[in-house]
């Protein structure tokens, strides 16, 4: 039986950890070719070797605009194409307003702004030169649409990717490319423990309505959706997975 994604061509930033590897797990056993990046360059080793020739690593930094070029010419070069791309790498930090320096400022908007500028540009001239009606995917959060205190930078970053992904979406629908925003809330990722306290994980569980905290892997069927054929007539929109918290 085919799989949901059986001859799809993925490009995924972010895929080393966490919900990127579990998304390139997920896509790989639904058919799909799974190019993915990442810096960390033996997980992605490791990871590529482990799906039998579905999935192939590179390093990319999403903060560099020729590193997302080389990633897309990779995949055009080997595919001939680009189905889909998922923009999922991003960096977290809790920080007081007044002590954001311009460092770190500039740091979580170069990954997560900037990045997903450049994925999205970069994957979108690869469709529209070969015909593709492609699928982008942003990977946002609730903090771009809900206010968090000491989430100031990152805030304004994710919020941005919402902008950025509906207006992409408008731009591009007359070519056939649709653009989503998916927004997860708190999943037991590295980015969150790395960045909260034991305590601030079961805060996150408790101001989750489902009361708990989601899994990687739970990230999965909503992405598969949004790169399959089956969401032919979604665009501009949001899919949110995160146990009713912002309900």
């Amino acid at each position: 039986m085919a799989g949901r994604l059986s001859g799809k061509i993925i490009l995924l930033s972010g895929g080393t950890r966490g919900m990127g590897e579990a998304q390139v797990r997920g896509m790989a056993r639904e058919g799909a070719q799974v190019i993915f990046g990442g810096r960390d360059r033996a997980a992605g080793t490791a990871i590529a070797d482990s799906l039998d020739g579905n999935a192939h690593f590179l390093p990319l930094d999403v903060t560099k605009a020729e590193d997302w070029r080389a990633a897309v010419a990779f995949a055009v070069g080997k595919f001939g194409r680009i189905d889909g791309l998922v923009n999922n790498a991003g960096v977290g930090a809790t920080r007081p307003l007044v002590d954001i320096s311009d460092a770190e400022w500039a740091g979580i908007v170069a990954v997560n702004q900037n990045g997903v500028f450049f994925g999205m540009r970069e994957g979108a001239r690869a469709m529209l030169a070969s015909g593709t009606r492609g699928s982008i995917v942003n990977v946002a959060s609730p903090a771009g649409t809900k206010a968090h205190a000491n989430l100031v930078a990152y805030s304004a970053a994710k919020a941005a990717v919402i902008g950025m992904s509906r207006a992409a979406a408008k731009e591009l629908a007359p070519q056939g490319i649709r653009v989503n925003v998916f927004i997860p809330g708190f999943f037991a990722t590295r980015l969150l423990t790395e960045t909260a306290s034991s305590a601030a994980l079961d805060r996150g569980a408790q101001l989750t309505p489902l009361g708990r905290v989601a899994q990687p892997e739970e990230s999965v069927g909503a992405m598969i959706y949004l790169l399959s054929d089956e969401s032919g007539f979604v665009t501009g929109t949001q899919i949110v997975a995160d146990g009713g918290y912002t309900a």
